[in-house]
């Protein structure tokens, strides 16, 4: 009965990363037929996307930016060659590529290696290893049959600031770019990174993984320690029990 338990569990965990690389590659690969409008023959860093607007909560016209509030959700076609953010996307070729299917593929192994070690009853952890892993899966995929990751995901906001700020953080080169920003004294404006559904399952499991991290396991620690205390003194009831 729990060997066969124990397939089943398998089974789900291989049928869920299944699940969400396919939902990752057949999203992508419409934003690329819908959303890609040129590339060069050779170049992967030549092209040329659209952008579609979705859908926007607020009021993000151009005379009304100053001191309001909007959140912008869009369809914008980008080709990612780094990491997260963009991230190490101007290396060479020569050291990007290998860089990253080294750092990809140790991940993925050290992945599988926690969720081995990780009890099945810690199900949120479980499901969040699970969700870590199909990301990453699905990213590498674009990686290794592309040469690049296709985002397509688009996230804007303005935020007006109940204090006055000026912060211009611009100390990073271009590589890491996404670390620099810019928050006027009124307005928080950003663009967020393009992003897609292996990243939003990445993001998520990392949350759920954070989650049980803080909150469950303190609680699993508090059962570790008192079971011994209990059971000494079952052991004790026991014996004056016997003894009378």
């Amino acid at each position: 009965m729990y060997k066969k338990a124990q397939n089943l569990s398998y089974l789900s965990l291989v049928l869920m990363v299944l699940g969400s690389v396919i939902v990752d590659q057949v999203t992508k690969n419409i934003a690329e037929k819908n959303l890609m409008t040129w590339e060069h023959s050779k170049d992967l860093k030549q092209y040329s996307g659209k952008r579609l607007h979705l859908l926007t909560i607020g009021d993000q016209e151009e005379k009304h930016i100053e001191n309001n509030f909007y959140l912008s959700f869009n369809f914008n076609y980008v080709r990612n060659q780094g990491a997260a953010w963009g991230a190490f996307s101007n290396l060479e070729d020569k050291f990007r590529v290998p860089f990253f299917y080294f750092v990809t593929i140790f991940a993925m192994i050290i992945i599988l290696l926690y969720m081995k070690n990780t009890p099945k009853h810690h199900r949120l952890a479980f499901f969040a290893l699970t969700l870590i892993l199909s990301g990453a899966l699905g990213n590498f995929t674009d990686r290794f049959r592309l040469g690049y990751v296709i985002d397509f995901l688009d996230v804007r906001w303005s935020i007006p600031l109940p204090f006055h700020l000026n912060w211009n953080i611009n100390m990073f080169p271009q590589s890491l770019d996404f670390l620099n920003f810019h928050i006027n004294t009124s307005t928080w404006q950003y663009n967020f990174p393009n992003f897609n559904w292996a990243d939003s399952t990445i993001t998520i499991g990392i949350i759920f993984l954070i989650y049980d991290m803080l909150v469950f396991e303190p609680q699993r620690e508090k059962l570790k320690v008192n079971s011994p205390k209990k059971e000494k003194l079952n052991t004790q009831t026991t014996e004056r029990v016997s003894a009378t």
